[in-house]
This record gives structure tokens, C-alpha cells and sequence, in this order.
């Protein structure tokens, strides 16, 4: 009962995308992106790497000590946020399932994702994961 608050809270506290690019800096390059162990994107996320995978109806991050030990997602919580421009487009909750944290929802073609992070130790994060549908 408190985690669907404390997600909806997370979503809500955190500054977003102007934050998010500004940290990051906006890369235009999109195929310096680093593949993880997974196949997906990786970024680093509240002291964590943390690695993107979209499949059809799921999304899924995966957590690891800078690419050597896995992190397990116990304890842990998660939203992404899915934006087309500057458009807001949804959000999914992520739990943990298993070795990894995971959300159920499709990704609309053209959107990325802004993944919030808030680990188990209390540190809080933002990445931008820009799937490459976007335009500028």
C-alpha cells in the first residue's frame, strides 16, 4: 500500500527532464550509448549502473557495482517516466522481479525514457536513456 505512494512521490519530487539533460549534458552522438551484459542501454544512476532493457510489454533495469557484481533490486524503487519531445507521454512503476527491477507497459515508437531511482540505501537518481526516435 505505501509503495504505489512512495513511487507516485518519487515521480513527483524529483526534477526531471531540464535537470536530467543539463547533468548529463545532451548528447546528440546516440550510438556512444554503452550495451550492457543484457543487451541494453547503461547509465549510471545513484551510485549504480543501471541498464535500460525494453522488450514488447516490459520494461526491465538490471543493477550492478560499475559492471563487476550484480546489485539486487530488493529493497529498492523505480519509475520511468516515457516522453516523445517534450511531451509526457506515461509512467510505469518498476518493482523487483527476480535480478532486476521491472514494470509492465508498452513504450510508444519515438519515446525515451527518464528513469527515477531511489536505491535501497536511500541514494536517489535520474538518467535520460534516449532511444533514438527523436529528432532535433
Amino acid at each position: 500500500m505505501l509503495k504505489p505512494f512512495l513511487t507516485a512521490a518519487l515521480i513527483t519530487l524529483l526534477p526531471l527532464s531540464g535537470a536530467v539533460a543539463a547533468e548529463k549534458g545532451h548528447d546528440h552522438s546516440h550510438g556512444a550509448a554503452e550495451k550492457g551484459k543484457h543487451g541494453g542501454i547503461v547509465q549510471d544512476v545513484a551510485g549504480v549502473e543501471a541498464e535500460l532493457v525494453v522488450t514488447a510489454g516490459t520494461i526491465a533495469v538490471y543493477l550492478s557495482n560499475h559492471g563487476a557484481a550484480p546489485v539486487s533490486p530488493e529493497g529498492a524503487m523505480a519509475s520511468v517516466l516515457l516522453t516523445q519531445g517534450t511531451n509526457r507521454v506515461g509512467t510505469i512503476a518498476l518493482t523487483p522481479a527476480g535480478d532486476r527491477l521491472e514494470g509492465k507497459g508498452e513504450v510508444p515508437a519515438g519515446a525515451d525514457i527518464v528513469l527515477s531511482l531511489r536505491t535501497k540505501d536511500g541514494k536517489t537518481g535520474q538518467a535520460k536513456y534516449e532511444l533514438g526516435g527523436h529528432s532535433h
